[in-house]
């Protein structure tokens, strides 16, 4: 009996009491989920599963084991707490880690035995490690293999089908639908092929009639172009399944069936995939003992995501490009989540028998397009833009085989098998697309951050605020005022998206027409024996000119100034028109007609109209605000006699009455004052819950600043409950009594404070309800002393430059702000920290609820009264603050995807232009310092100079002097001495005596003219 039948004999017994799962390969996408099924679960028989882990890279190994210890495993202990579960590692061949020792020893034996009398063990080893393979599948009941690697595939097969196996193994092969990619439809000649043979008799003319008379039906632009435009149609996620979409073709699309597999062709990189298919399938054998299956899984989605994963990121990160869509984006691709997919493979694995055929698809119950896709992906996490690709740049996007398959298949075998409570997107990628965004999210670490900061004024908390939301945390920030701002420029944006599509509707309107006038005059010309075509073609131009007259406004709209002037001297016979310029432009009556219809398409677009209902709704909230009433001249009330007061109330109500006019018109001739005053609160939450709908506040969160200032605008902000607007604008403008006389001109801000004092600041009964999106998850509230409020006052002033005056009523307003604040934080009952405390978010489908805000007082007196000064540098990162690092210690680190590539460049452009700034600042230093050094030493060299110049002039005047008093004593002795010791000496020479100074002395006194003189020396 050979080695390999002994082993399998030894591990009958085994196999009793557990069931062993081979996973290829347990570290990818599908593998992970693969293996979390198997792990600390039991089968169906009541056995527990032995795993058998093959890695696909090597580095996953060693770090498998931590990737098991963040797993539940049984009333959800950890795998390092179990110690009942032994573990082998091999980390590659014999020879190449046998330095690892007893840590990796293949030989692991059964550890001890759990509370419920059975054990585990997990195998973990790379797929390069043959003997461990070997050994995985020869010892292994359930196999389940990903599709990767068709000589991986071909190696098990091989293995399998040379050895005899005492005990049935079930294979199952998960493949993917690419190999299906190029099958060709059964009926290859369309009905239509036919008739365009039959049809090419017929005259071209009244093909080019028929095709002008579309024209005329059709709209002059796609609906690509106008999504590109006015942005995608708003559907209601209910409707978003059933929407339809133009361009999509679902029902031609031939439906294929799992008999069918004899006809799949599979994409050019994936014909060794095909091989290996049908190796497995023609592998399955009773005979053998061996059960194997096909699975064909569509593209994956689902808790993180795998090759979809980049289009998400781009989503959630707001790229400037947007979404591809490839091709047209009708072709419909098959979809399966990624637990669907996982769940059913175990459905294979564990049933009583092998289903019928060997190969089976798994696909959701969905057949949507991959436009459709990508749009329910902008949908989930608010973006807009989309950009297409055509086939000819497919080469250059990585996997466009996935997102560009056309194909519908019936998952009959899967439907079967899975239990309703078994599917986790039994409708399909869009009708799920919530919770998938949810599950990436989740995976992902990618919760918003929602920071709310409040406090009194001039504590800091603009520039806490953009300290933390731009240096930490990568979100928006904002104030009530920038809120407005970005509200009005809003509507603005929409206002020229709607301008810029009806001129765009208008021009090829116009040129459309121009090219049908230039045709008509010049197709009878060109083929002049056809005269009846002629009046057709007017006859065609006149049903095109009946059309409703357009209204004088929409007449202005039209471009008569742009004329096209086409020179037909060239295509038109010699005696038409002398080979003139011919004038192809529309008349008065035409362009009306043109304005006409392109009025109609304006009106009926649905997405114009939605823009246009929400201009109206967005701009309703603009005109929501608060009217003071200017008092009246006349005072009632103070007359004395009351009949004459009765009077003068009964003529104020008759005068109102015949003179009433609309509060639109009022608002018209008082423009000032209506934009002056201030808005309402309800008017202000409406635009607070706006701007944080917008994508970047769902996605990544946002730092709020300042607002809200009151109770009422925490609930009107924060709460669950929708605002209702005003219908039309007469109910929008609020009329209060202006401020008795003498207040001066702060009557707005007693309006403003009798406005938000309308509702009391009453507790809740139990928590304060509010909406999961908007609630802040942190709320900071800044507190510090009066004086030193007024400190920081007198410091910003002093910078600032301002003058008494101004200083004044920078103090009033300071005052007037500092008792709102106090009536809403310490003198009410009920405060605005209160609400945030007893605030509660609202279970939704995918959110549990129950999140409260946390809540915090954080003291800013020690804090210097001025910010500090910006660094020098443009590119050097300011230090954070001690605040900052506060803030930040009780938010926590930022859910961040990590930099772009493009922010990559960018910082690492910024770093390398700071290197060099420092770098050219040290080198201008240098310079500085020689250029220094030199001017000193030129300096010193000059004051040397000057001093050995003032010596040297020094020396020569003592010289001078000295010659000067030398020249008497030379006079005498050249005049008396010299010239008698000169010849004396000559004469010493001669004779050359024994003691020539004596000779010389006798000498000088025989031949001394002057006996006295030289008795005298």
């Amino acid at each position: 009996m050979s080695v390999e039948e002994v082993s399998c004999l030894s591990e009958d017994f085994a196999s009793r009491t557990t069931t062993s799962v081979l996973i290829l390969y347990a570290d990818t996408y599908f593998g992970r989920r693969m293996f979390q099924q198997f792990y600390g679960r039991k089968s169906k028989t009541g056995t527990c599963y032995r795993i058998n882990a093959c890695m696909w890279s090597e580095s996953s190994v060693e770090n498998f084991i931590d990737y098991c210890d963040t797993l539940p495993f049984q009333m959800g202990h950890s795998f390092r707490s179990r110690q009942s579960l032994p573990t082998v590692i091999d980390l590659g061949t014999q020879a190449e880690k046998a330095n690892l020792g007893s840590t990796i020893d293949g030989g692991a034996t059964q550890g001890p035995d759990n509370a419920d009398g059975t054990s585990h063990q997990l195998n973990v080893f790379w797929r390069r490690n043959g003997p461990k393979l070997h050994q995985a599948v020869l010892a292994s009941d359930l196999i389940v293999v990903e599709l990767r690697s068709a000589q991986d595939v071909f190696d098990i097969v091989h293995l399998l089908t040379t050895k005899i196996l005492r005990k049935t193994k079930r294979l199952i092969l998960v493949s993917s639908l690419l190999t299906w990619y190029a099958t060709p439809p059964l009926q290859r000649e369309s009905v239509e092929e036919v008739n365009g043979e039959t049809d090419s008799v017929e005259n071209e003319e009244e093909g080019e009639h028929h095709e002008e008379e579309q024209e005329e039906v059709q709209q002059p632009m796609k609906p690509d172009e106008v999504e590109a435009l006015l942005g995608p149609l708003e559907v209601a996620e209910d409707d978003y399944e059933n929407s339809p979409l133009e361009g999509e073709a679902e029902g031609e699309l031939e439906l294929l069936t799992e008999d069918q597999y004899n006809r799949r062709i599979p994409h050019a990189k994936y014909f060794n995939w095909r091989e290996a298919e049908r190796v497995v399938a023609s592998a399955n054998s009773d005979d053998r003992h061996l059960q194997t299956c096909v699975v064909f899984a569509g593209l994956t989605y689902g808790e993180g995501e795998d090759v979809m994963e980049s289009f998400f990121r781009q989503v959630w990160s707001r790229e400037e490009h947007g979404l591809p869509i490839y091709g047209s984006g009708s072709q419909i691709v098959p979809c399966v989540h990624i637990r669907d997919l996982v769940t059913f493979a175990q459905r294979l694995l564990e049933a009583a028998a092998p289903p019928t055929s060997r190969y089976v698809f798994a696909t959701d119950n969905s057949n949507v397009s991959w436009r459709r896709m990508v749009l329910a992906l902008n949908r989930a996490f608010g973006g807009e833009k989309t950009f297409h690709v055509p086939p000819s740049e497919y080469l250059l996007h990585k996997n466009v085989e996935l997102f560009t398959m056309n194909l519908r298949v019936e998952n009959s075998t899967m439907n079967e098998m899975m239990d309703e409570s078994d599917w986790a997107a039994r409708g399909g990628f869009v009708d799920s697309i919530d919770k998938v965004a949810h599950e990436f999210i989740e995976s992902h670490n990618l919760q918003p951050i929602r920071i709310l900061i409040l406090g009194p004024p001039l504590s800091g908390k603009t520039a806490l605020s953009g300290a933390v939301a731009k240096r930490h945390y990568h979100v928006p920030t904002f104030t009530i005022e920038q809120v407005r701002e970005e509200y009005k420029e809003h509507i603005e944006i929409l206002k020229s998206r709607l301008a810029k599509f009806r001129q765009c509707l208008h021009e090829r309107e116009k040129t459309r027409r121009e090219e049908a006038k230039k045709r008509a005059f010049l197709r009878p010309r060109n083929k002049p024996e056809v005269k009846e075509e002629e009046e057709d073609d007017q006859n065609a131009m006149g049903e095109t000119q009946q059309q409703p007259t357009a209204s004088p406004d929409s007449g202005r709209q039209g471009n008569m100034e742009s004329t096209r002037l086409v020179d037909c001297s060239t295509t038109v016979a010699e005696d038409d028109v002398d080979g003139k310029a011919v004038d192809f432009s529309l008349n008065e009556e035409e362009m009306q007609n043109v304005e006409a219809l392109v009025d109609d398409w304006y009106q009926g677009n649905e997405r114009a109209i939605q823009i246009r209902d929400t201009i109206a709704s967005m701009e309703r909230v603009l005109s929501m605000r608060i009217r003071v009433q200017p008092p009246s001249s006349n005072d009632p009330l103070g007359s004395s006699n009351p009949k004459k007061r009765k009077e003068g109330t009964k003529q104020k109500r008759v005068a109102k009455v015949v003179n009433k006019k609309p509060v639109a018109e009022e608002e018209e001739h008082n423009p000032v004052q209506q934009e002056s005053a201030p808005f309402q609160d309800k008017a202000l939450a409406c635009m607070v819950r706006w701007r944080l709908s917008r994508p970047d506040c769902r996605n990544q969160g946002y730092v709020l600043d300042g607002f809200p200032e009151t109770v009422e605008q925490a609930r009107l902000v924060f709460g669950q409950t929708p605002l209702e607007l005003p219908e039309n604008n007469e109910d929008t403008v609020i009329s209060l009594p202006s401020a008795p006389a003498g207040s001066g001109g702060y009557a707005r801000t007693a309006v403003v404070r009798h406005s938000a004092s309308l509702s009391a600041n009453a507790p809740p009964e139990s928590t304060e309800l509010c909406d999961e999106d908007r609630l802040p998850d942190f709320v900071f509230v800044l507190t510090a002393p009066d004086n030193y409020l007024l400190d920081r006052l007198t410091a910003v002033s002093k910078i600032s430059g301002e003058t008494g005056s101004t200083e004044e009523k920078c103090l009033r307003r300071f005052e007037a702000a500092m008792a709102n604040y106090q009536q809403q934080y310490t003198n009410a009952e009920y405060t605005l920290p209160n609400f945030f405390e007893t605030a509660s978010t609202v279970a939704k489908v995918l959110t549990p609820g129950g999140r409260t805000p946390t809540v915090l007082a954080v003291d800013v007196s020690g804090q210097p009264l001025l910010p500090p000064p910006p660094p020098e540098s443009d590119f050097a990162v300011p230090e954070p603050g001690q605040l900052e690092k506060l803030l930040c210690a009780y938010v926590g680190p930022s859910h961040t995807l990590g930099l772009s590539p493009k922010q990559l460049f960018d910082e690492e452009i910024r770093a390398r232009n700071l290197e060099m700034e420092e770098r050219k600042k040290e080198m201008r230093a240098i310079t500085e310092q020689y250029e220094r050094e030199l001017r000193e030493c030129m300096m010193e060299s000059e004051q040397r100079s000057v001093v050995e110049d003032a010596r040297r002039a020094i020396d020569l005047a003592d010289r001078e002097a000295l010659e000067e008093r030398k020249r008497p004593l030379r006079m005498y002795l050249n005049h008396n001495i010299m010239p008698l010791l000169s010849k004396g000496l000559v004469e010493v020479c001669k004779r050359r005596p024994v003691d020539p100074v004596d000779f010389l002395a006798e000498w000088l006194m025989l031949h001394n003219p002057h006996d006295d003189s030289c008795f005298e020396l």
